[in-house]
């Protein structure tokens, strides 16, 4: 899946994210995941969300999605 990349800024720490934050998850600057936080584990480099094309939970993990925060 290919969705157009939006105005944000790279989150490195998740602490920094709060629930209801539109984020996206890239990989090579391909946007996979776009949806609002509903949890996240700093410590295990996690946050889950709620993709808002599909509709479904997704957990993305650090080590494997560059996190966004989207501009709204």
């Amino acid at each position: 899946m290919s969705l157009t990349i939006s105005t944000s800024t790279r989150i490195d720490d998740l602490r920094a994210l709060r629930r209801g934050d539109t984020v996206e998850a890239r990989r090579k600057d391909e946007v996979h995941y776009r949806g609002r936080v509903e949890e996240t584990a700093p410590g295990l480099g996690v946050v889950w969300i709620r993709d808002s094309t599909a509709g479904h939970r997704a957990i993305l993990h650090l080590d494997e999605y560059s996190i966004w925060r989207v501009a709204v």
